[in-house]
């Protein structure tokens, strides 16, 4: 993504996700000022295509919306609003693949150069062509808003790429959390949106992946990939050494791999990492106990485990060395923390 981001938060996000908000702000009287109090951003940001924004700048701006709008459906209209061309050069390389499957894997590579505050990740199952969703900060009402935004963007783009013969064809989109007090919208035929789910994410039936793209041009389609490259290229360069260990970690969950198995990961020795990081005023084990409070922190505030299963899956020996941990992290102990956010557990002990 652009180097010359703007606003607060590590992972940058296309500005044109920004300009989409601010027309639906307008529309509902909301002023320009409104959005983005307390967010950073000056309002000349919404005149500058292909600007990059911080995410906690476009998450604030977008608490401010959600506060204003009230309605948690509104999601669906600005998903369906990021048209190809809003997509920039990603949703040209997907528009001219010879198939959705083609399309899928371009989106899985290049859609860090769009939004870096998502992972893209394959899923297994038999009968649905799966997407997996996965947020790189904690859950939130905000995270399940613009998860549920971005799902119907990539769904609205998935139909326009295969055009009219795709209008028919029912999806899925899971979310975690319970779902609204107000009533669903109508959905395309047959299609749903799921809620209590473990993840985010968007299926179809498995058959769609093999649907010939109508109206594929060649010359286009070379172009937008090697600009795509051209930006995925940057974007990694721009990146730190901790910045890309940290992407590592985080699209892990559970028990973290050791520093060989990263150092593997990012094709350089152990003692390279090692000497990097030191450079950087960063350690191994301080990435690592950064991605274990936030995925604990997420688990904690969900509430469906226990602190001894939360132990378990970040693979401490047992829950007091976990406890013990988590209290050094943030001056709480697990229990405490979950009390705070009014999610206790009968289940939990007192660690």
């Amino acid at each position: 993504m652009n180097a010359d981001r703007v606003g607060k938060g590590a992972y940058g996000i296309s500005s044109d996700y920004l300009i989409s908000l601010s027309e639906q702000a307008f529309e509902r009287g909301m002023s320009v000022a409104d959005l983005l109090a307390g967010s950073g951003l000056e309002a000349g940001i919404l005149l500058q295509q292909e600007a990059t924004i911080g995410h906690e700048s476009f998450l604030t701006a977008m608490d401010n919306f959600c506060a204003h709008d009230g309605n948690f459906w509104t999601a669906l209209e600005g998903g369906r609003r990021m048209t190809m061309s809003k997509h920039g050069y990603v949703g040209y390389a997907a528009q001219h693949s010879h198939t959705l499957l083609e399309a899928a894997e371009k989106l899985y590579r290049y859609v860090t150069t769009r939004i870096e505050l998502f992972d893209l990740q394959r899923g297994e199952h038999p009968q649905r062509a799966e997407l997996f969703l996965v947020p790189r900060i904690s859950d939130s009402d905000t995270v399940r808003y613009v998860s549920l935004n971005f799902l119907v963007c990539l769904e609205t783009l998935c139909r326009q790429i295969l055009g009219r013969s795709a209008s028919n064809i029912p999806s899925c989109i899971t979310l975690t959390g319970a779902p609204p007090s107000t009533p669903m919208p109508p959905l395309p035929a047959g299609s749903q949106v799921v809620f209590n789910s473990e993840h985010y994410s968007l299926s179809w039936p498995r058959s769609i992946m093999d649907a010939q793209i109508p109206a594929r041009d060649e010359d286009l389609a070379r172009l937008a990939e090697a600009r795509c490259e051209s930006d995925l290229r940057r974007q990694r360069e721009q990146q730190t050494v901790a910045e890309r260990v940290s992407r590592q970690l985080q699209q892990l969950e559970g028990s973290l791999p050791p520093l060989e198995e990263i150092a593997a990961r990012l094709n350089m020795s152990m003692a390279t990492l090692k000497r990097r990081l030191k450079a950087e005023g960063a350690s191994y084990q301080q990435l690592k106990d950064d991605q274990r409070l936030r995925q604990a922190s997420a688990w904690l505030m969900e509430g469906q485990l226990t602190v001894d299963q939360i132990a378990d899956r970040l693979g401490y020996s047992d829950a007091s060395n976990f406890a013990k941990a988590f209290k050094g992290w943030t001056g709480q102990s697990p229990s405490s923390f979950r009390q705070a956010a009014g999610l206790a557990s009968a289940r939990d002990g007192q660690q």
